[in-house]
């Protein structure tokens, strides 16, 4: 394959943007970076508005028109480095300042339309779409009740840590209430006598923190090839090494605004939105006095966990305890096959279900090392994922990933320049007080149609399950298709009806729309059709595939709709040009093209 010479050095882009970052030992890169003026020459612009849309698609929540522009104006290398350094927008403190008003009542359709608020508007696009990504693998979910609150700040967790390392998140999450509730180790407590019988410690988290936050079920190389003993898959545990793993996550509780009351099993003055605590009984933090007589309900015993490692027993006090799980942590992130499982899955989340063992393992050697000795830097990372070569090539082969149904609606929008809506309104169409005035709503807080509710999956293994195969011809050639396994016929039309609903039908110029409906502007695209002829249908086509489909539309579907745009009489007012525009994008988006992103 002939690539152009620039392309040769894009892999060692990402190295040497994290060599622009100041640094210290053990810890991410800080991404506070004063962006270049803008006087040096550009030499990494993408060559094409195709190929800034191409990139775009992959690292944000969708190319729209003034972000390939500023794309090919500043080049890759100031994009991410102005991405890396923008402040995160957070879900919990939009939800908080709604909640201010007494007549609000927080639920989680406020959560969710924010989530595609930000998904759409927020300035950080690649911290955004990470989040997202890193919500499918380290997975917690409100389908088991957990309230809106708790949720967000699990998101903003994600959020937060997008581009520090992975060591500092996998923390984050193991101490948090959210994922405490939702993998039942909340209140786990060491083995103890009841009734004559033994009741030991819940399993849930130690099993799922290795299965499917780290490492996985069996050994792999830097490439995410097998390692193999006697010709076998070597497995990373066995019950016997979860059984020992739960016994360290022991002794948690909530933390407390006040503890007066307060006891391991109660939610007395609780704060669900801080860490949790190996929880002293009946004093405040910085008191290590626990009830009966001193013990903890942290296993405070020796404990063998994988490869053989042994964790040293330690004291009855909170800051033994939560250093015996903080020890077990470190176990966990310096596994071996940390680096090639988060990187496969970080790839599929980004650019392509499929990747080489060649791409996994460049990136795999990223996450080992930043190029400063620093292990897990997330930043480093996805910057590695999105510029290797694999990812900036043209795409050959069964290469790229069907566009899940969240990403679907926000490329869609992205691409149309969707405004938002206006904020509730004080008062309900029946003049009563509006629960959710001031919320500013995308039409899709309960919106069941799409199979895939952000931070609603139904299990742990996320909406599908990242080595999913859909039977026939992609299993036959032994081919990956994680997003195939929401679909069926069924939720494919319940899916397109709603886009169609959402970036179709309301639109600004619409008759009558309400005032809180987000519109997209279809207005310079129907600009484009002023004058009708072969050219400017033509031109409106091909802007339509650049904005939503990279520039690959196919040549055989483009004469298709420049043909069906010709076969009826030339539209003679705007909003004909609209509806005519409308008409193009109802196949486009409903169309096998538009659904794969390459």
């Amino acid at each position: 394959m002939i690539r152009r010479p620039w392309r040769h050095s894009i892999y060692g882009l990402a190295i040497a943007l994290a060599a622009l970052a100041f640094t210290s030992t053990g810890h991410a890169q800080t991404y506070d970076l004063v962006f270049r003026g803008g006087f040096d020459d550009v030499t990494d612009d993408p060559g094409s508005d195709a190929g800034a849309s191409r990139f775009l698609v992959q690292a944000t929540f969708g190319a729209s028109r003034a972000e390939i522009a500023r794309l090919r104006g500043i080049g890759y290398a100031q994009w991410l480095e102005q991405q890396l350094s923008h402040p995160p927008t957070l879900t919990g403190p939009w939800l908080d300042g709604l909640a201010e008003n007494p007549v609000f009542s927080l639920n989680s359709g406020h959560r969710v339309d924010r989530f595609y608020v930000q998904a759409v508007t927020a300035p950080d696009q690649l911290r955004q779409r990470m989040a997202f990504a890193l919500s499918q693998i380290l997975v917690a979910s409100d389908s088991s009740g957990i309230s809106t609150r708790e949720t967000a700040e699990y998101y903003d967790i994600l959020t937060r840590g997008a581009f520090g390392t992975y060591r500092d998140l996998l923390g984050e999450v193991t101490f948090s209430p959210t994922m405490g509730q939702w993998l039942t180790y909340l209140r786990n407590r060491a083995a103890y006598e009841a009734n004559g019988n033994t009741v030991l410690p819940d399993e849930n988290y130690a099993r799922e923190v290795m299965q499917l936050f780290s490492f996985g079920l069996v050994q792999r190389n830097p490439d995410y090839s097998l390692v193999l003993s006697g010709g076998q898959p070597v497995p990373t545990y066995d019950n016997t090494i979860i059984a020992e793993l739960a016994r360290v996550f022991t002794g948690l509780s909530y933390d407390r605004s006040d503890y007066t009351n307060a006891r391991f099993g109660n939610n007395t003055n609780r704060d669900p939105l801080l860490p949790m605590i190996c929880f002293p009984m009946n004093n405040p933090p910085n008191n290590q006095t626990y009830m009966a007589g001193g013990a903890t309900f942290h296993d405070t015993g020796s404990k063998t966990i994988f490869d053989g490692v042994t964790l040293p027993a330690v004291g009855n006090t909170r800051s033994a305890c939560e250093a015996d799980i903080n020890a077990a942590l470190d176990e966990i992130a310096n596994h071996a096959s940390v680096a090639p499982f988060i990187a496969r899955q970080l790839i599929q989340r980004f650019v392509t279900s499929n990747p080489s063992n060649a791409y996994i393992g460049r990136v795999s050697a990223v996450f080992n090392n930043n190029g400063q000795n620093v292990r897990g830097d997330l930043g480093a990372v996805i910057m590695a994922v999105l510029m290797d070569p694999d990812a900036r090539a043209t795409p050959s082969g069964p290469f790229g990933k069907l566009r899940e149904p969240v990403l679907r609606m926000t490329n869609a929008w992205r691409a149309l320049e969707v405004q938002l809506g206006q904020p509730e309104p004080p008062l309900n169409s029946q003049g009563n007080p509006n629960s959710s005035v001031g919320n500013i709503s995308m039409t899709l807080g309960f919106n069941g149609d799409f199979e895939q509710r952000p931070m609603s999956a139904p299990t742990v293994f996320n909406f599908y399950e990242p080595d999913y195969q859909q039977p026939g011809p992609i299993q036959n050639q032994g081919l990956f298709s994680p997003e195939f396994q929401i679909l069926t016929e069924t939720s494919v039309t319940r899916m397109n009806n709603t886009i169609r609903s959402r970036a179709v039908d309301y639109y600004i110029g619409v008759n009558n729309p309400p005032a809180t409906r987000p519109l997209v502007n279809l207005e310079p695209l129907a600009d484009e059709i002023i004058t009708v002829n072969n050219t400017t249908y033509g031109n409106l086509v091909d802007e339509l595939s650049v904005r939503l489909m990279s520039g690959r539309m196919s040549g055989p579907m483009r004469n298709t709709l420049i043909t069906m745009l010709t076969s009826q009489s030339a539209p003679t007012t705007e909003s004909a040009r609209r509806d005519r525009v409308r008409q193009v994008l109802r196949v486009i988006l409903f169309s096998p093209e538009f659904a794969v992103q390459r």
